[in-house]
């Protein structure tokens, strides 16, 4: 038989090219469905690490805020284990402790506010990767350490030697002018500690830090418990002076040696040979000084205020010390938060520039107003409660629970200024924030809060006669400030230039 020749078959022709269209189209699909499952799979595991991201940057945050917030516990506990330790063995002596806190306070507090430029400075070049002017704020913030501790060195020697001290028993004078005499030695390792402590806030090894002012503490006590009032010593307000200058001492050591040592601060080590950038020193005073004046501005109002209410009657002055002491241990949690929005600020400003460290500033105000907000919440229901436990007279108390609802509105607007102040600086604006919050303080206390107390001001029928008048004073006046101060950090000062260019223009049509 013949091979049989191929015939052409149109139904089988298009059962083939079906057929073929159709694995086609499976492999298309196919490739389809792999590709979009990747895309779904890498959507997810782009939304995982997210969330991974977020959920570390956030421990990250809130393990460094809790750092700092112990660290300032620690700080109010040196003034309170004084008190405790000397009330309870020398109290004829807690007279003169109160006169010399009255200086060497404010003095501190202020140093430690100048040396926050150390911190808000780094944390920009860490971000910029300029290891070179790292060595040079480094430098320059242990050099303004050495001034910084001459100065304050004069100034304890003025109130001890020179300065006439009136009307005070002789017996106080003595004791508080060999307290402040002591405390000079103290003038030196507090600023170096206090210069390395920014430099960690900086590097966010600030939990080093807080354990070293464990360690002071623990030092300081153990030594005042010896030396104040003991079978061995009787050096009353000296031997507490000495205790402190010794906790420093070891506090400085060890903080110098975790300087040279940790490798964290590597990036700091610099060498006295080289050459200085004096740039970097004119940035630490633009930043260091408005924030020292302005908190030096705080410190003395808030001495006036006592000034103030203790013109009307004991019991007045002792709720205003009972509620001043509440709003120390609130402050604590307001400090360590403007300095993580001070780092947080500026780390964006230095990696992001203007435009991210303006978005970082908006997020850092909404955050401080619901701080502040929940303090002020904390204390209206909590406040009453603790006030019981600081004391037993009735009058005082009375005259305290008056004073627990401006206290809590002074708390929520305190945080959102010093917040949006913080932010602020870690923009670069230093000039702003710092006459706002010494004239609006100022306006508080002395304009409106001497007004209501003696009745020559009024608001509606509210008696805010004494203490009440004065802190609703402070209330009012740092009102306007938080106010402005946050729209420039939200919106930037030029868009508070626009707003304020169109109601002007508005008003004048």
């Amino acid at each position: 038989m013949g091979a049989q020749s191929e015939t052409f078959d149109p139904a089988r022709t298009s059962c083939r090219s079906e057929s073929s269209t159709t694995a086609g189209n499976r492999s298309q699909n196919s490739a389809l469905h792999v590709r979009s499952r990747y895309r779904v799979s890498w959507r997810r595991r782009f939304q995982v690490s997210e969330r991974e991201s977020f959920s570390f940057n956030l421990k990250r945050d809130l393990s460094f805020f809790f750092s700092i917030w112990v660290g300032q516990l620690l700080v109010v506990a040196y003034s309170v284990a004084d008190a405790l330790i000397v009330g309870n063995s020398r109290p004829d002596l807690l007279g003169g402790l109160a006169l010399g806190n009255a200086i060497y306070g404010p003095l501190i507090v202020t140093m430690t506010a100048f040396f926050s430029s150390i911190t808000i400075n780094a944390t920009r070049v860490i971000a910029e990767k300029s290891a070179a002017t790292l060595k040079h704020i480094a430098y320059y913030g242990f050099a303004s350490g050495f001034f910084v501790a001459i100065f304050v060195f004069f100034v304890l020697k003025y109130f001890s030697t020179i300065h006439h001290w009136s009307n005070q028993s002789s017996y106080l004078v003595a004791a508080t002018q060999d307290y402040l005499d002591t405390l000079t030695f103290s003038a030196l390792p507090s600023a170096l500690f206090r210069v390395i402590a920014c430099i960690a806030n900086s590097v966010r090894a600030t939990i080093y830090i807080s354990l070293l002012q464990g360690v002071g503490l623990i030092a300081k006590v153990a030594l005042s418990l010896a030396l104040v009032d003991s079978p061995h010593f009787h050096l009353g307000l000296t031997g507490c002076a000495l205790s402190t200058t010794i906790a420093f001492y070891i506090m400085c050591i060890a903080a110098t040696l975790l300087f040279l040592f940790d490798r964290r601060f590597s990036l700091f080590r610099f060498d006295f040979v080289l050459s200085r950038e004096p740039s970097e020193l004119m940035a630490l005073l633009r930043t260091g000084l408005p924030v020292a004046f302005s908190t030096l501005s705080e410190v003395t109002a808030f001495g006036y205020m006592a000034i103030l209410i203790g013109k009307f009657s004991a019991d007045q002055l002792g709720a205003h010390q009972i509620v001043s002491n509440l709003y120390n241990v609130g402050y604590t949690v307001i400090f360590s938060l403007a300095v993580l929005v001070s780092v947080k600020v500026s780390h964006a400003f230095g990696l992001e520039g203007p435009i991210g460290a303006l978005h970082k500033a908006r997020t850092a105000i909404f955050i401080t107003i619901a701080v502040g907000f929940s303090l002020g919440i904390l204390y209206m229901l909590f406040g009453a409660a603790v006030l019981r436990f600081n004391t037993a007279d009735e009058k005082v108390l009375a005259a305290s629970n008056k004073i627990l609802i401006f206290l809590s509105l002074v708390i929520f607007v305190d945080c959102v200024q010093t917040g949006a102040a913080a932010a602020l600086r870690a923009l670069g604006i230093n000039a702003f924030p710092m006459f706002m919050q010494i004239i609006s303080l100022w306006i508080g206390v002395a304009i409106l809060g001497d007004g209501f107390s003696t009745h020559r001001l009024r608001l509606g029928g509210v008696d805010l006669v004494s203490g009440p008048g004065v802190w609703c004073g402070v209330f009012l006046g740092l009102l306007p400030s938080a106010l402005v101060m946050s729209l420039v950090a939200v919106g930037g000062g030029k868009s508070v230039r626009r707003h304020l260019q169109r109601i002007i223009s508005q008003c004048t049509l």
